[in-house]
C-alpha cells in the first residue's frame, strides 16, 4: 500500500526491505517482500520452519518471521513485530546479548552479537514458564549491505504436566549457575571451537561424555560423525580389527571387508571414552596414529589418514597416573592433554544444585520442604548427577497429594544424611573421608577464619564476605561442625 501523499517514510514502517533507511513503500503487506528477491527467499524459507523463527539485522531489527514465532508468544498470527526489544512479552535482545557475553564476546552489551549462538533460556509466555533452546546462525546477505541472522526458538518444556519426566539435571551441559564450572565450559567451548585436543576431568556422573557430545554437536565438525571409543569395552584380541579395520581374507574368518572406528571418524570428532581404562596395547596402538595420523587396515599395505578432533574424558587423574607407573602412558597423556576441563563435582555446585530443584520442583508441581532442601546441599553426592537424578524420582513418589515433599522422605533414599556421626568431635568425624584438593583448602580457610575470630561465626562470614548461613552450609558440608551443634541448626528455614 503506498504511503499518503506527503507522508515520509520511515525506517520502523518496514519489518522486511529496509536496507537504506530510503522506503518508498510501508510493508504490512507480506506482497511487499516481491520487492527484494532475496528477503523473499529468506521469507520463504523461515516460513517453512515449525520452530519459531525469524530473521534479525545488525541492530536488532526484525526482517521478517514466521507464524509460528506468534503462535509461541502467544499473539495473533498475524502480528508484526518490529525489533528483537519488544517481541511481545519477550525481550529477545537481551537473552542474545547475555548469551554472547556468557560465550565470551564481552563487547556485545548494546547490540545483539554477530556470534553464533546455541543457548537455553526460560521464558513466561501466557503466563505459563517455557524452556525454549534458541539456535542463531549468520545469513550472508549477496549486496553485503547488512547483517542478517537467523534466530530459531525450540521448545523444550513448556511446563506440560504431560510433557516427558525430567528436570533433574542441567537442560544443557554448557549451562551453569556456578562460576568455576561456567569458566571450565566456556574454555571448553573454546578450546572445541579451535580444533585443539580437550582432556576432559571429573568425577562419575559430573557429565564429561555429555559435554564431549554437546561440544561435537555445535562444533564446527557437527556436520561430520562423532565416533565414540570406550576405554574398557575394546579386548585386545580384536583391537587392530576394531580400530583399523581389515580386508577381506585378512585372517581367518575375515569374510567380508571392515571400517575400523579410527576411519569411521576421520573428518569428525574421536571420543575416548574413560581412556584411564585402556589396556597399555590401546593405549600404544592409539599413540602411534595420534602422533603420525596414519595407519593400516589388517593384511593391507594401503597408508590412510585419520584426520579427527579428539576428545577424551577420565574419571582417574591422569597426570597422576602418567607419573606413578605403567597406569597410563605419559607420552599418551600429554598427546590427549592439549587442554584439560575438569568439571567440579556437584558438592561444589550448589548454585547448580538449587536451579535443578527449583527446575524439578516446578516441572513436577512439587514443594519441598526447606529442611529438605538444606540436607540435600549437604550430602556429599558421590555419584553426583546421576545420584541426584535417581533421588529427585525418588522423592516424586513420596509427595503428598498436595505436592509437598517431608524431610523424613530422604531417610529412604540417603540414610547417611540422617545417621548419626560416631563421635561428637568435628576432627575425628572427618576420619576415613576422603577431600579433594579444592575441599581441603576451602576447609583450611574456614578454620582460620574461624580461628581468628574466637570461633565467633558471625565475624568469621563477615571477614569472609558470606553472611551466617552460607558459612554454616560450608562447615556442616566440610564436616567441621560437631554433632552436638548440627541437631539445633537443623531446624533454620533457609532454602537453596
Amino acid at each position: 500500500m503506498p504511503l499518503p501523499q506527503g507522508v515520509q517514510p520511515r525506517e520502523s514502517d518496514c519489518r522486511c526491505c529496509s536496507r537504506t533507511g530510503k522506503l518508498a513503500t510501508a510493508c504490512n503487506e507480506p506482497s511487499a517482500v516481491s520487492t527484494d528477491p532475496y528477503l523473499a527467499l529468506i521469507q520463504g524459507f523461515v516460513e517453512q520452519f515449525r520452530d519459531a523463527s525469524l530473521v534479525i539485522d545488525e541492530l536488532g531489527r526484525i526482517v521478517t518471521h514466521n507464524r509460528a514465532l506468534a503462535e509461541l508468544l502467544g499473539q495473533p498470527a498475524d502480528s508484526k513485530f518490529d525489533s528483537t526489544l519488544r517481541l511481545g512479552p519477550v525481550n529477545l535482545q537481551q537473552l542474545l546479548i547475555r548469551a554472547a557475553i556468557d560465550a565470551g564476546e564481552h563487547d556485545a552489551a548494546g547490540r545483539p552479537s554477530s556470534r553464533a549462538l546455541d543457548f537455553h533460556a526460560d521464558l513466561v509466555v501466557r503466563e505459563r514458564p517455557v524452556r525454549a533452546r534458541i539456535v542463531t546462525a549468520n545469513l550472508a546477505d549477496p549486496q553485503r549491505q547488512r547483517q542478517l541472522r537467523l534466530v530459531r526458538l525450540q521448545v523444550v518444556s513448556a511446563g506440560d504436566p504431560e510433557a516427558p519426566p525430567g528436570g533433574y539435571a542441567p537442560d544443557s551441559v554448557l549451562e551453569s549457575s556456578d562460576p568455576d564450572t561456567r569458566a571450565a565450559l566456556d574454555l571448553a567451548r573454546r578450546a572445541a571451537g579451535a580444533g585443539r585436543p580437550l582432556l576432559i576431568l571429573g568425577e562419575s556422573g559430573t557429565g564429561k561424555t555429555a559435554l564431549a557430545r554437546e561440544l561435537h554437536r555445535i562444533g564446527p565438525r557437527r556436520h561430520a560423525r562423532l565416533e565414540e571409543l570406550h576405554g574398557a569395552t575394546i579386548a585386545d584380541a580384536g583391537l587392530v580389527s576394531e580400530l583399523f579395520g581389515h580386508v577381506q581374507g585378512a585372517y581367518p574368518g575375515a569374510d567380508a571387508e571392515r571400517i575400523g572406528r579410527l576411519e569411521y571418524a576421520h573428518g569428525g570428532t574421536l571420543l575416548l571414552d574413560e581412556v584411564a581404562a585402556m589396556s597399555p596395547r590401546l593405549q600404544a596402538a592409539l599413540l602411534r596414529v595420534l602422533d603420525t595420523g596414519r595407519f593400516e587396515r589388517a593384511g593391507e599395505n594401503r597408508i590412510r589418514r585419520a584426520e579427527f578432533h579428539l576428545i577424551a574424558t577420565s574419571s582417574a587423574d591422569l597426570s597422576a597416573g602418567s607419573r606413578s607407573g605403567p597406569a597410563f602412558r605419559t607420552d599418551l597423556y600429554h598427546r590427549l592433554a592439549g587442554i584439560t576441563i575438569r568439571l567440579p563435582p556437584l558438592r561444589e555446585r550448589l548454585a547448580d544444585l538449587a536451579s535443578c530443584l527449583d527446575r524439578w520442583s516446578s516441572h513436577h508441581g512439587l514443594k519441598p520442604d526447606p529442611a529438605l532442601r538444606e540436607r540435600l546441599a549437604q550430602h556429599h553426592w558421590p555419584g553426583n548427577f546421576r545420584e541426584l537424578g535417581h533421588v529427585l524420582e525418588w522423592l516424586r513418589l513420596q509427595a503428598d497429594s498436595s505436592g509437598h515433599i517431608a524431610s523424613h522422605a530422604l531417610a529412604g533414599v540417603l540414610p547417611s544424611i540422617d545417621a548419626p556421626a560416631a563421635t561428637p568431635d568435628a576432627g575425628e568425624a572427618t576420619e576415613g573421608l576422603s577431600f579433594s584438593a579444592k575441599e581441603r583448602k576451602e576447609r583450611e580457610m574456614l578454620e582460620a577464619a574461624l580461628t581468628a575470630h574466637n570461633g565467633n561465626r558471625t565475624l568469621a562470614a563477615r571477614s569472609l564476605g558470606i553472611d551466617r548461613t552460607t558459612l554454616w552450609r560450608k562447615l556442616h558440608r566440610l564436616r567441621l561442625i560437631p554433632e552436638a551443634t548440627r541437631k539445633p541448626l537443623e531446624k533454620q528455614t533457609t532454602t537453596l
